[in-house]
């Protein structure tokens, strides 16, 4: 159909359509392209918030009174402080898809603007996966943004994490489990198995365990470096998603980059790996923003395009933090 009558509403109606129509797709395909964000979806544990100012995470944890007792002796009722939630903010990211009217001029047609938008959204899809992930696997630090693994689970276990100072003074049950591991020119194997053991054993709970660890790049290639070739198993759950996995015990082991980035020049307090019991992640995004288009205007009346904005609010929430562990290397 020539430009002259192919008009401005159903090229705006044309955009709006097919964002819409990419909206289940969109949310998909930032879920599985994080190892994380992937095994909460399989366990559905990817919530819609829908509404309220702050997210509220009942915690998992034994703090309160217990007494052996016999006979008709009395029972305590002395008030024990404790505390019952977290608390999580929620952080608000857009992304803008935008066709300006020279290059609607110049492609007119369904099929020629389809092809072009298709090109957009595969853009912001990309755009959009890859500063979720840096979310996942950062501290919180950048403006607006959530707090994620960085600063959940750190080399010391302390920290304030939803709300909740935690130190070996203050709210210790909420302080995570950590475990060093010496290099000796360079990270040697055998060490590195001795310290993910002692670290798995500080997780353990009985049936509890984790069920994933993200990796970098020294860590992942020093474990499958010390792997006979019939110990390579991968992880079916996270490999049929394209994951490379090795397995650990009960648990996953996922080289992520955007985890800690391990290279030249890079922050070796942001090395190592996460030890993560999954079951007690959520991610929490608010109904109507979970990668959907916003309710505003199409276009500005001084500027030649239209702009679609495709929306996200949430974030990581976390309800037992002694029950996830960080490893790390030190030395040269």
């Amino acid at each position: 159909m020539p430009t002259s009558t192919y008009p401005q509403a159903t090229v705006n109606n044309l955009i709006a359509t097919t964002i819409s129509d990419w909206h289940k797709e969109f949310a998909d395909n930032v879920s599985n392209s994080n190892a994380l964000l992937a095994l909460l979806k399989q366990g559905g544990r990817i919530r819609t918030v829908e509404g309220g100012k702050d997210i509220n995470t009942p915690l998992t944890y034994a703090e309160e009174t217990m007494t052996w007792y016999s006979s008709n002796e009395l029972l305590s009722r002395a008030l024990k402080e404790t505390i019952s939630e977290a608390t999580y903010a929620p952080a608000n990211a857009a992304v803008s898809v935008t066709l300006d009217g020279p290059t609607i001029a110049k492609n007119s047609g369904r099929a020629a603007i389809l092809n072009i938008l298709e090109g957009k959204m595969d853009n912001a899809q990309v755009t959009m996966n890859n500063n979720i992930a840096k979310c996942i696997y950062g501290d919180g630090t950048t403006p607006k943004t959530f707090p994620g693994l960085l600063a959940m689970v750190t080399r010391d276990g302390n920290g304030t994490v939803g709300g909740i100072v935690a130190s070996a003074t203050e709210w210790t049950f909420w302080m995570n489990q950590f475990q060093a591991v010496a290099r000796a020119t360079g990270l040697q194997y055998p060490a590195l198995k001795a310290a993910m053991n002692a670290l798995w054993l500080k997780l353990v709970r009985g049936t509890e365990h984790p069920d994933l660890i993200v990796a970098d790049g020294e860590i992942y290639g020093t474990y499958e470096s010390g792997l006979q070739e019939n110990q390579r198993y991968a992880d079916a759950r996270l490999g049929s998603l394209g994951f490379e996995t090795l397995k650990y015990k009960q648990a996953a082991i996922v080289y992520d980059a955007p985890a800690t980035g391990l290279g030249p020049g890079s922050d070796p307090t942001k090395s190592g790996a996460y030890y993560l019991n999954t079951k007690y992640f959520k991610f929490e995004v608010y109904s109507g923003r979970n990668f959907e288009a916003l309710d505003l205007p199409d276009q500005s009346p001084d500027m030649d395009a239209v702009t679609k904005h495709i929306a996200f609010m949430g974030c990581l929430s976390m309800a037992n933090r002694a029950l996830q562990g960080r490893l790390f290397a030190t030395g040269t």
